[in-house]
């Protein structure tokens, strides 16, 4: 073991005028010199002890580090100095040897002498294995966990990439949605879908039976309510009527056809402007109501829908045939 461990364990030696001192005191007391002779030995065993551990002098200097800053260390204190005594050979109370404390200047004062079973240097010891089991890695290893605890939690770079990505398409959803409902819808859809739902009450008594063609109504709608800007759709001009009318819908001239294609229709044809109507020619839209669906689109001055009970697939159906022929 190297020498600069042994003033750590046993501070009291770092001093050699204290030495020379305690060693005059000693050679004038053969009492003194026997207990030193008991400590002496004792001390030995303890330094022999320490040597098996074979410090190297880096875990030595790392040791020293830590007794340094260990406040555990403080416990381990020179002997307090005893009052002095007139009887340089006077025997002390205590049983073991004790070399001065640092400061004293008359050479006949006799301190007190801990008792060889009890040496400061156990407590040392103690202290010295119980640094030695925290070794540095085991140190460092447990500030290093420590720090990893502190710091706050950070996201891995693939989660921020995917929250921006989901973020992303989100965005490109919602404009998709914006522009596709933009592009199905026309300003007064509102009103019109007010007037598909009129077609709940009817009971087919209203109309006035007409045979012919959609296409050969338009005078028949002239001298009924002087609907002039009555137009109908080229896929429809030929579909064989069953029944027209002409009524109000809020202050609005509304012609109404009942016909019978592939299946029984109801047309409706009013003027966009009486309405608020304001969509693109040749647009088809597809609205629905409370049990009829409707599919609505503007020719010349004129808005026509066609309609019958069902759902929006349905009419998409219906739509996807009738505008294929």
């Amino acid at each position: 073991m190297s020498e600069r461990l042994l003033p750590l364990v046993r501070p009291i030696y770092e001093t050699e005028g204290e030495i020379a001192d305690a060693k005059r005191v000693i050679s004038e007391s053969p009492d003194l010199r026997s207990r030193l002779e008991r400590q002496t030995q004792f001390d030995d065993q303890i330094v022999s002890a320490l040597q098996t551990i074979a410090l190297t002098d880096q875990q030595i200097e790392q040791l020293e580090n830590l007794l340094a800053e260990n406040p555990a260390t403080e416990s381990v204190e020179a002997p307090p100095a005893p009052d002095p005594v007139t009887q340089p050979v006077a025997a002390p109370a205590a049983e073991g040897p004790a070399l001065p404390q640092t400061g004293a200047a008359a050479p006949t004062v006799v301190p007190e002498v801990p008792a060889p079973h009890e040496p400061p240097l156990s407590e040392a010891k103690q202290e010295a294995e119980t640094d030695q089991s925290t070794a540095p890695g085991d140190e460092t290893a447990e500030k290093e966990e420590e720090e990893k605890e502190e710091e706050p939690p950070r996201a891995r770079p693939v989660t921020i990439m995917a929250a921006v990505s989901i973020g992303i398409i989100a965005t490109i959803a919602l404009i998709a949605y914006i522009v596709w409902d933009q592009m199905n819808s026309f300003s007064g859809a509102d009103q019109v879908v007010e007037l598909l739902n009129t077609a709940n009450a009817l009971t087919g008594d209203e109309f006035e039976a007409v045979n012919t063609t959609t296409l050969n109504l338009k005078d028949w709608f002239f001298l009924k309510s002087d609907m002039h800007w009555f137009a109908v759709p080229r896929e429809f001009a030929d579909t064989p009527t069953v029944g027209c009318r002409a009524f109000k819908f809020k202050g609005a001239d509304i012609g109404q056809i009942l016909a019978k294609d592939d299946k029984e229709v109801l047309m409706f044809l009013f003027h966009p402007a009486d309405l608020g109507v304001k969509m693109r020619k040749g647009k088809w839209v597809i609205i629905d109501g409370e049990t009829w669906v409707g599919d609505v689109t503007a020719v010349d001055d004129c808005c026509f829908m066609v309609a019958f009970k069902g759902k929006h697939s349905d009419m998409q159906v219906y739509q996807d045939k009738k505008l294929k022929k």
